[in-house]
């Protein structure tokens, strides 16, 4: 594979924060008006992990993160690179059954689970197979074109911009900020991908950073337009508060179905995001275990992760309800783990004689 540029990287990390985030914000409900403030808070916490990462991977030239981990420490660091497959695995779990739902709910409400689930499915398991390079070609279309369109769908949206939604805009209520973070703490969190498939000598600290920043700053800008036009009173009661954002868009009285076009964006974007979860579930599994072939697993860990996502919630709003949980989990691996990482994870002085 051709040497990976820092604008595939940049691009790569902010198709892995977006599309979820967007459709669900998640701390709403809790820091109302101000909820802008929770990712704004996240991002600078993970900036000061995403150093510790790029500083444990430069120990180790040409390697990325699950590699320096079984190159130093064969046996705990399988041990904990299975443990990463599993966090991400829950991920694509999570996010297969919040794509299915979503589209039996607003797209295709007569079609079956399993038919639009194996669609899905199928098409993930269709694009990691193309390898990594598959996968950020896809990301340097689809990341352009979609943040274009949030831009133009703000500037649509702007004569319908409400002041008094951030109202009182001093007054933070300081705790429910706080709890905000911590919800949202996770999704932010994702970016630790970036380190974990990318070989150290292929980005520098800044390519990540870009990442996290630019996705932060399209999330808030998302997050503004939401309050300022829907309201947090009624945004806080909607499952897809970026849906309902959209179809607000009216041009004229004949131009009033935006939202197609979003879903029609929307979709492919989501469909990679999910299909990087599971390259780095298939790319783990082949260092943890080298005579697995990452390409010939994609299948069966998409099957997997489809069983799983009917297997593990009832319905989404029990998913939802486990973000309080899934939050602690997210610490460790997201925060935890790497801080250990950061302090343990040396080459060492002697090599071992063969």
């Amino acid at each position: 594979m051709n040497k990976i540029t820092p604008r595939q990287i940049i691009l790569l990390g902010i198709v892995y924060m977006l599309p979820f985030v967007i459709n669900g914000i998640r701390s709403i409900s809790i820091a109302k008006q101000h909820t802008y403030v929770t990712y704004l808070m996240a991002a600078i916490l993970f900036m000061g992990v995403l150093w510790m990462l790029l500083r444990s991977a430069k120990r180790f030239p040409d390697q990325d993160l699950f590699q320096s981990l079984v190159s130093r420490f064969p046996v705990i660091g399988r041990g904990v690179g299975f443990l990463y497959i599993l966090f991400f695995l829950y991920i694509l779990t999570r996010d297969i059954r919040i794509m299915v739902d979503y589209t039996r709910v607003v797209l295709l409400p007569n079609t079956p689970f399993i038919v639009t689930s194996l669609l899905i499915i199928a098409t993930v398991v269709f694009i990691v197979r193309g390898g990594l390079r598959t996968l950020i070609s896809l990301s340097e279309i689809m990341g352009p074109i979609v943040i274009l369109a949030l831009f133009i769908m703000l500037i649509m949206l702007f004569k319908d911009f409400h002041l008094e939604n951030m109202m009182p805009f001093f007054h933070m209520d300081i705790p429910g900020v706080s709890e905000g973070t911590w919800l949202v703490m996770s999704s932010s969190g994702q970016i630790i991908m970036l380190p974990l498939i990318i070989s150290s000598k292929d980005y520098r600290y800044r390519d990540p950073l870009y990442s996290l920043v630019i996705g932060t700053l399209l999330i808030v800008l998302v997050v503004l337009t939401l309050i300022l036009v829907i309201g947090v009173p009624l945004a806080e009661r909607l499952m897809y508060p970026s849906y309902e954002l959209v179809r607000e868009i009216r041009i004229a009285d004949f131009l009033d179905r935006f939202d197609l076009l979003f879903v029609l964006l929307w979709y492919p974007f989501i469909l990679i995001n999910m299909a990087i979860s599971l390259y780095v579930i298939c790319y783990g599994l082949k260092i943890m275990v080298p005579s697995v072939s990452g390409k010939m697993m994609a299948a069966p860990i998409g099957l997997l992760s489809l069983s799983c996502s009917a297997w593990f919630f009832r319905d989404t709003i029990q998913m939802l309800d486990f973000n309080h949980q899934w939050a602690w989990i997210a610490l460790v691996f997201e925060i935890i783990i790497p801080i250990g990482m950061f302090v343990l994870l040396r080459p060492r002085k002697t090599p071992l004689k063969n």
